[in-house]
C-alpha cells in the first residue's frame, strides 16, 4: 500500500505544478504577453503535462493492482488505460480522451514543431481536468 500512497502523492504534486503552469500560460495569453514569454510558458506547461501524464497512467496501473486486485502484465500506458476502461474505472468517453492525451505526450516529446506544440497546449487544460478528476476519485484507501 505504501507504493500506492507514494505514487498518489507524487501525482498530486505533479498535478499541482501542472495547474500552476496552465494558469500562468492562460494568463499570459490574455495579457498579451511577449511571444517569447508565451512560448516559454507553453513549453514549461507541456513538460509538466508530460511528467504528470506519466505519473497518472503508472498510478492507474498500481491502483488496479493494489486496490482492485487485477494483475497487469504490461507496462504500456495505452494498455493500462484500456484495462482501466474494461474494469469501469474510467468511462469510455474519458478513455478516448486519455488515449489522445498519450498521443499528445508522445508527439510533444518526440517531434518538436511550433504548430504541434501550440495544438497540444490548447488541449492541456482539458487534459489536466481529466487527470485531476480521476486522481480525486482514486485516493488510496487507508488501512
Amino acid at each position: 500500500m505504501e507504493k500506492l500512497k507514494l505514487k498518489y502523492n507524487q501525482l498530486n504534486s505533479a498535478l499541482e505544478r501542472l495547474s500552476e503552469a496552465v494558469v500562468d500560460y492562460e494568463q499570459s495569453l490574455k495579457n498579451n504577453t511577449s511571444k517569447r514569454l508565451i512560448d516559454s510558458l507553453r513549453d514549461s506547461m507541456i513538460q509538466r503535462f508530460e511528467f504528470s501524464l506519466d505519473l497518472f497512467w503508472k498510478y492507474l496501473k498500481i491502483y488496479l493492482e493494489k486496490e482492485m486486485g487485477i494483475n497487469i502484465d504490461f507496462n504500456s500506458p495505452k494498455n493500462v488505460v484500456r484495462e482501466s476502461c474494461k474494469t469501469k474505472l474510467l468511462s469510455e468517453d474519458d478513455t478516448k480522451v486519455i488515449l489522445i492525451m498519450i498521443d499528445d505526450r508522445n508527439m510533444s516529446s518526440h517531434i518538436y514543431k511550433e504548430e504541434i506544440a501550440d495544438d497540444i497546449a490548447k488541449r492541456i487544460p482539458m487534459h489536466f481536468k481529466i487527470m485531476e478528476k480521476y486522481t480525486e476519485q482514486f485516493t488510496p484507501k487507508t488501512n
